[in-house]
């Protein structure tokens, strides 16, 4: 435990070291926990855009300059996606091995 701040933090802080910043890192049980919590609320979120997807009050109020309705799609289960590869190995299957594992929607 330490007694006032860490000077150490604060220079690499007022220096822009950022690579010297001490790294807070969860045990493999904690990351594991995390990731469960994160799919189950991607997946919810995925839910409810999928099933407001043809209401025409949620449509405009989605809609604005240069974005769509489909964009709040699209980022949905894109979101949904990146969470499940980082919960495991990704299942083979049409984009199965890409780099990156994320593209971006159709026209953006």
């Amino acid at each position: 435990m330490h007694d006032g701040p860490d000077e150490a933090v604060l220079s690499a802080l007022a220096e822009r070291r950022f690579a010297d910043l001490p790294r807070l890192e969860p045990s493999p049980a904690r990351a594991r926990e995390q990731l469960a919590g994160d799919l189950d609320a991607a997946l919810r979120h995925l839910r409810e855009v999928r099933d407001s997807y043809w209401e025409h009050d949620w449509r405009n109020e989605h809609r604005g300059p240069g974005r769509h309705p489909e964009h709040e799609l699209w980022e949905a289960v894109e979101g949904y996606l990146d969470i499940l590869n980082a919960t495991g190995p990704p299942s083979p299957g049409p984009g199965a091995g890409e780099p990156g594992g994320t593209t971006s929607a159709p026209g953006c």
